[in-house]
């Protein structure tokens, strides 16, 4: 049985300055295909396919799926915050930059060209506030069970579709996860505690589109 839901990732890559202060990110990796963690309650229509709220699944997010959702991922707001957006729900007041037209899956990553126009939004990415991405889709689950790259998982999500970029503190998965212009990770180990997700993003965690 398949249900829709909204994930998010993290990134990292170069960065330049324009005459205007906004800041373009020339390369950066918006997600990649890794088995990440996912509370049941993250999971839109867990009721229906039997999964329990409280309990971690482990899902895969699938390279040929990246691949074949690249060009979903182009010309995205990037929002402040996560907030699944839509032409009638734009909020604007986050918006503070967008993805590029170049979205491409060099694996193991998904990458994109982004430019961020907020001084504020600058200013967190600079001091590393908020200098992680995070990349908001919505996607199908299919809850059969498997391993990738020696890693089992509970299910994978198919079908994904890119609805936003968010910049973040931390995001859920990813190595070279910072907008860094030193091009380093500033940690090993990218999984973030389920339950602290869940409270840093209750609107999104909730949210699930067919």
């Amino acid at each position: 049985m398949n249900c829709a839901a909204f994930a998010f990732d993290r990134t990292g890559a170069a960065r330049t300055v324009d005459l205007d202060g906004r800041l373009h990110v020339a390369r950066a990796n918006i997600s990649k295909a890794a088995v990440n963690p996912y509370l049941g309650s993250e999971i839109p229509g867990w009721q229906s396919i039997g999964l329990d709220p409280r309990k971690t699944y482990l899902l895969l997010r699938d390279p040929d799926e990246l691949r074949k959702a690249a060009a979903t991922f182009n010309n995205l707001p990037i929002l402040s915050r996560h907030v699944a957006v839509t032409a009638v729900d734009h909020r604007p007041d986050l918006v503070i930059g967008a993805t590029g037209s170049d979205a491409a899956f060099e694996a193991p990553f998904l990458t994109n060209s982004l430019v961020v126009w907020a001084q504020d939004a600058i200013d967190a990415i600079e001091s590393g506030a908020q200098r992680e991405l995070s990349a908001a889709y919505r996607f199908t689950v299919d809850m059969t069970p498997g391993s990738f790259e020696g890693q089992r998982f509970d299910g994978v999500m198919r079908a994904l579709i890119g609805n936003h970029v968010s910049t973040v503190a931390e995001g859920r998965a990813g190595s070279e996860v910072a907008i860094d212009g030193a091009l380093r990770s500033r940690r090993a180990s990218t999984s973030v505690e389920l339950a602290d997700f869940a409270r840093r993003y209750p609107d999104v965690a909730r949210i699930g589109i067919a």
